[in-house]
């Protein structure tokens, strides 16, 4: 009991829950079990999903790994490897990561903050960056930042608004 009521302690300091966007404003939301950027429907505003993250403890902390989970930290985001890296969401609870021994690469991202926006880093797959595109209404994916930046480039710079 008294470990579980010090991790929840710990965690509360930790866990953060929050809606992203790009950074050219477009909201993250879950549409059929696929996270994707967007924002007027029909008229109608999406409201965004909300983001839980937490920090990976098996890895460095001076690196800051995070792993972002969905529906309430019930599904979580990883990367997986196909031709080149992959964005899945996968069934996997945000606390088991949390609370488990194991580095969970896979499930981690490097968070790098840039002044009112954050990136997010592959740990699994360095160089590889959690993006958006231009377009609205497509999946997030995974990118390598291109050595030209041009208008139709992926975008790599997100807003975190964390919620009350």
């Amino acid at each position: 009991m008294k470990i579980v009521l010090l991790c929840l302690v710990e965690l509360g300091a930790l866990w953060s829950q929050g809606k992203m966007k790009d950074s050219a404003l477009k909201v993250l939301y879950l549409h059929d079990n696929q996270l994707l950027a967007g924002g007027l429907h029909v008229g109608k505003v999406i409201k965004g999903e909300e983001i839980s993250v937490v920090p990976n403890r098996a890895l460095d902390a001076r690196l800051s790994p995070v792993i972002l989970g969905v529906q309430g930290g019930s599904q979580c985001l990883s990367c997986g490897m196909e031709k080149e890296p992959i964005l899945k969401l996968e069934p996997v609870n945000i606390m088991e990561l949390y609370l488990g021994a194991k580095e969970s690469k896979s499930f981690t991202f490097y968070r790098r903050d840039m002044g009112l926006t954050s990136s997010f880093e592959s740990a699994a797959y360095p160089g590889w960056f959690l993006c958006t595109v231009p377009e609205a209404d497509q999946p997030v994916r995974l990118t390598q930042i291109p050595e030209e930046a041009t208008w139709d480039a992926p975008i790599v710079d997100f807003y975190f608004q964390q919620c009350d």
